[in-house]
């Protein structure tokens, strides 16, 4: 259920956004204070890349400052599930040849640097987030092939540098996620690896309420 949730956000979220962006000029008039609140709370999705692997995550995100400051900060919450190429032998694959790489839920915290406008409505910013992971799933297939039955660490923690875009009702930017202890195990033979993930490189997309 959760998966089809995630997929179906998944498709929707890049239409919402642009729908938000659309509507921008017409409610963003001048001299409002309703345009640039200090708190905003909106719905989060990244997706990221690396070697055989990839997380797609769903979650909600409050950003703290105003437009104006150079300085804003951000936190929140967020679901990811891990899905990754199937190593084992052919005759073992599943017909997507993909296997089920666990769950995490992933708690972020950000300092962005607001350094220049890009449009009426955009401010471009520089990023770095701090982010700790907890393991809430195990993956299914792979997990027999590594100590204890698991394939995914209890915990994780990482490094987060960011360029993004921000406006009153859309954020949306890039990530290079460097981990100091990587979210899979190694397998016992190290033939059923999900691969090399001490860093990943995504996207997020934040539309604020």
């Amino acid at each position: 259920m959760m998966r089809k949730l995630l997929f179906l956000i998944w498709l929707v979220m890049p239409f919402a956004a642009w729908a938000q962006w659309r509507s921008m000029p017409a409610w963003q008039s001048k001299g409002s204070s309703d345009n640039d609140p200090m708190v905003m709370v909106g719905l989060h999705h990244t997706g990221d890349f690396y070697n055989s692997a990839a997380g797609v995550g769903l979650g909600l995100m409050m950003n703290i400052g105003h437009k104006k400051d150079f300085l804003n900060f951000a936190f929140g919450a967020e679901y990811i599930e891990y899905i990754g190429g199937d190593p084992r032998p052919d005759e073992e694959c599943n017909s997507l040849g993909l296997v089920d790489g666990g769950a995490q839920v992933v708690i972020p915290a950000t300092l962005k640097l607001q350094l220049f406008s890009t449009s009426k409505w955009t401010k471009f910013y520089i990023g770095c987030s701090g982010e700790f992971g907890i393991r809430v799933r195990e993956g299914g297939v792979l997990k027999h092939f590594y100590p204890d039955n698991r394939a995914l660490r209890g915990h994780t923690l990482a490094v987060v540098p960011t360029l993004g875009w921000k406006s009153r009702s859309v954020d949306f930017g890039v990530y290079y996620k460097h981990y100091f202890n990587q979210p899979f195990y190694h397998s016992i033979d190290g033939k059923h690896d999900f691969g090399n993930d001490k860093a990943r490189i995504g996207y997020f997309l934040t539309c604020f309420f």
